[in-house]
């Protein structure tokens, strides 16, 4: 057998385990260059170390960024253990180590900066722009993917407890919580949308269910109109680092496991990087400056 047969059969099992299609894409998209590299013939019994570590050496001498490069070289490493597990390799791609992405902290927005998105909420149409506010809004209030807001069915949206039922990736359900505000910008936009036939929450200007392409540019839109940096997941971002501090500050614990819940990650240490963050950031608010008392006097 070879690579690219591999690569083929990959993708096909991973679209019957029910993953994403963004995903599958990614992992299309990255492993081509992968298998380009070292040769969509070879065989699998032709395949060594030596030639995986040659692949990730040209990427760690490219001019890819370190996070791009951990995403390339996680993808080969998972797409050969699933060779390895399945039809065997002359190595275990255990070996295969994946360089740590650079730390970057997302901007937690002030009050301040979440009132001035939503006053740069504007569109010609009045239901398109109370239909984008509610976006924003679930997205920053209740920690929503893209695809996840564009799936929403209104069957689905409980008014009388405050949740929603979503579906995240590998078509895997979960509750997240529904804040009043959020809900007040949602019921504004479908009282104003025209179609009323659709069983989707959100709808394009057609009436169609609205695609993660639309909602990215209108969320690009609005990013060039502010002074920082603004995306669907920087809201979900977001979500969880306030989760953490608002639960710190009330309760005095992160509550990360419930957040790992609500985010529909597969692993808690996944979550923990928004445990960690909201802590550095309680940390520095706490801090008490040792040399402002030491020269008050002055």
């Amino acid at each position: 057998m070879t690579l690219n047969e591999c690569l083929n059969e990959f993708l096909l099992q991973k679209k019957l385990d029910g993953v994403a299609k963004n995903t599958v894409h990614n992992y299309k998209a990255t492993l081509s260059l992968f298998i380009r590299f070292i040769g969509s013939d070879l065989s699998l019994e032709s395949l060594s170390y030596s030639l995986v570590s040659d692949y990730i050496l040209k990427l760690l001498d490219g001019s890819t960024s370190k996070g791009t490069n951990s995403s390339y070289i996680r993808n080969v490493k998972i797409f050969l253990r699933w060779v390895y597990i399945e039809y065997g390799l002359s190595f275990d791609p255990l070996k295969i180590k994946v360089p740590k992405s650079p730390k970057k902290n997302v901007h937690i927005y002030s009050d301040t900066e979440i009132q001035y998105i939503f006053s740069l909420v504007e569109t010609s149409v009045s239901w398109i722009t109370a239909r984008n506010r509610a976006i924003i809004a679930l997205m920053l209030d209740s920690g929503l993917r893209q695809g996840e807001v564009c799936s929403l069915l209104k069957c689905d949206v409980d008014r009388e407890r405050n949740v929603m039922k979503v579906t995240g990736k590998g078509s895997k359900d979960r509750m997240v919580p529904l804040g009043n505000v959020s809900i007040q910008l949602l019921d504004t936009y479908l009282n104003q949308c025209p179609f009323t036939n659709s069983p989707y929450v959100f709808l394009d200007r057609r009436g169609n269910e609205l695609s993660g392409n639309a909602v990215r540019l209108f969320v690009y839109r609005l990013e060039r109109k502010l002074p920082f940096k603004l995306s669907s997941h920087k809201l979900r971002h977001n979500f969880a680092t306030n989760f953490c501090i608002d639960n710190m500050k009330e309760k005095g614990n992160t509550c990360v496991y419930d957040l790992s819940i609500l985010m529909g990650h597969e692993s808690i240490e996944t979550t923990k990087k928004y445990e960690h963050f909201a802590h550095e950031l309680i940390a520095v608010e706490n801090s008490i400056s040792h040399l402002d008392n030491a020269l008050k006097a002055l």
